[in-house]
């Protein structure tokens, strides 16, 4: 049987659905409302609306299958626990044999993730992104065979049509759509937005995101990752409406995930004006290695006095290690002989 005009004004978001009633204090006090599940542990309550924000290439897309898988598995995300359910990924952007190769890495580095074969769900509309509000009719009919927790959808901007990302009333429009899936299927629902362009550093957490203001006024929870000093690492900010604000941390990309990193400072994000490392090779040398071994102890204890973190100091090690400038063996490190080392600057 045909649908009725309105029905159809109504699925189109054309027309409002019907109101609910206004109800007495004492009515709505009598029919409490527990919380919904949480699908991630004091960020995400099932039913509402997550973005993840980032700059380009900063990884997101990476950092939104690490999540489904996550929840398909009931495995912790980011240091948060996720409750398992049924997830449904939705694609884009990447061609299908692109995700494939991600989805097959993640797995394979996060091998506690187990039985996910009929938890995690993926829709490859690389090629159909449309308008969301003529695409999510026919979004909703799938969404209903399936009993999905979490849906993400990446990128947002796939979905805009006409709008204007800089436009607040073409971007409250897109967001409803959203809120409307969320509403009508139950499911949490989490979408992938980039940064304006400019230095990060200089704003607010929630004024990094590109386009209009209802970026940030919209979601019921915002996840921003902005780039830390440290190279590979990003300081992660929360923007929650139904949660206490978590702290800041700090994630390092270690392929193919990101990992919270504990002694790395959360305000130290980078800045276009600034320099990505705490020191030159060169000056680092300088301080801290001698031609004599020295413990990695005694160098993270002399380093740490001026500031400088485990991890950093472990980086910095590293990258002199495999640039044959510092030699080390039974945990000790050495400046190698100059005749052999060369110009100690070509690691930077």
């Amino acid at each position: 049987m045909p649908l009725e005009p309105i029905d159809v004004a109504v699925d189109l978001g054309l027309l409002p659905p019907p109101l609910p009633p206004i109800l007495t204090l004492r009515g709505f006090v009598a029919d409490p409302r527990p919380p919904p599940p949480e699908t991630i542990e004091g960020v995400l309550h099932q039913g509402c609306k997550m973005i993840l924000s980032g700059t380009s290439k900063s990884n997101k897309t990476w950092g939104l299958l690490d999540l489904g898988l996550s929840v398909a598995g009931g495995e912790p995300w980011w240091g948060r626990r996720t409750a398992r359910g049924s997830v449904l990924y939705v694609n884009f952007e990447l061609p299908e044999w692109a995700i494939a190769r991600r989805i097959e890495a993640i797995c394979q580095c996060r091998q506690e993730i187990q039985g996910i074969g009929e938890t995690f769900h993926l829709w490859n509309l690389r090629g159909h992104s449309a308008d969301i509000t003529f695409l999510r009719p026919d979004l909703q009919r799938q969404f209903d065979r399936y009993d999905f927790k979490l849906i993400i959808m990446d990128p947002a901007y796939k979905l805009l049509g006409d709008r204007d990302e800089n436009a607040n009333s073409d971007i409250t429009s897109l967001l409803n759509e959203f809120e409307r899936i969320a509403c009508h299927t139950g499911a949490a629902v989490v979408l992938a937005h980039h940064f304006a362009k400019g230095d990060p550093s200089v704003k607010e957490p929630i004024d990094r995101m590109s386009g209009a203001g209802a970026w940030a006024r919209d979601p019921d929870s915002i996840m921003v990752l902005t780039p830390h000093e440290e190279p590979n690492c990003y300081t992660v900010s929360s923007i929650l409406r139904n949660f206490p604000i978590l702290p800041e941390f700090v994630l390092t990309w270690d392929y193919p995930i990101m990992r919270p990193v504990a002694d790395l400072n959360p305000s130290e994000i980078r800045s276009r004006r600034g320099s990505q490392k705490c020191c030159t090779d060169a000056e680092f040398l300088h301080q801290f290695i001698s031609d004599k071994p020295q413990g990695r102890a005694a160098i993270i204890a002399a380093a740490g006095a001026q500031g400088m973190s485990r991890s950093t100091v472990d980086r910095y090690l590293f990258r002199l290690v495999k640039a044959g400038i510092v030699a080390n063996g039974g945990g000790m490190y050495w400046l190698v002989s100059p005749q052999r080392n060369g110009n100690p600057e070509r690691a930077n």
